[in-house]
């Protein structure tokens, strides 16, 4: 019969059963487009999700995080470094939603005062229902600026929804850690949504987008 032998790990080194009770990984389900070809999504955790200009991703986020912030009854915060108040309101109505749960923080402070991603994220509550990085490369220029954002991201508590830009070969832009540092990347493609990384479902998964809705969401 094989037994143990007496180690101890060094200094500092926690060694965990995997026995016993754990968290599951357990989908909420939103009417969203995003949130249907996710698989719905487990909230606290976080999304890149990627495309090529006007393929509708700052849209498709906005219905999702609108809806987030209904189903708890909580505010979302929008983090812009890519357009303006009046264009971000504007995303909602495209899906039907409502901005009346967003809060914007502008890149654009007191005074024209520029604000960097490290304060931008500073000006979200830890009880925020939802936060939407529109966009990562527009926030943090440098690719280990990226990897810096994210890894912030990843460290709070709320949903967080991604905006990322796709280079010429049609990848998401920035190093390929980008893509490790989530727990789930959607493609938005003109005709469909590609999730090529999920936690908690099945990938690759394929969603069509409906073809009366395509014109009306893309942005």
């Amino acid at each position: 019969m094989w037994e143990p032998v007496p180690h101890e790990p060094p200094p500092g080194i926690v060694i965990e059963s995997l026995d016993g009770q754990g968290t599951p990984l357990r989908p909420t389900h939103f009417p969203a487009l995003l949130s249907q070809a996710l698989g719905g999504v487990v909230l606290g955790l976080k999304v890149l999700v990627g495309g090529v200009p006007g393929a509708g991703k700052s849209t498709l986020c906005a219905e999702l995080a609108a809806q987030i912030a209904e189903r708890l009854d909580g505010i979302g915060y929008w983090l812009d470094a890519e357009q303006n108040k009046d264009l971000v309101r504007e995303l909602f109505p495209r899906t039907s939603s409502s901005p009346a749960r967003i809060r914007l923080v502008s890149r654009r402070g007191v005074q024209g005062m520029k604000v960097g991603w490290r304060e931008a994220l500073q000006a979200v509550p830890p009880d925020a229902a939802v936060i939407v990085v529109d966009s990562l490369q527009r926030w943090a220029r440098s690719l280990a600026e990226q990897t810096t954002l994210l890894e912030a991201v990843a460290a709070m508590v709320p949903t967080a929804l991604v905006v990322s830009h796709f280079n010429k070969a049609g990848q998401f832009a920035g190093p390929i850690g980008n893509e490790y540092d989530v727990d789930a990347t959607a493609i938005v493609r003109p005709k469909h949504v590609e999730v090529t990384k999920c936690r908690w479902s099945l990938c690759p998964r394929v969603l069509q987008r409906p073809e009366s809705s395509i014109d009306d969401i893309a942005g």
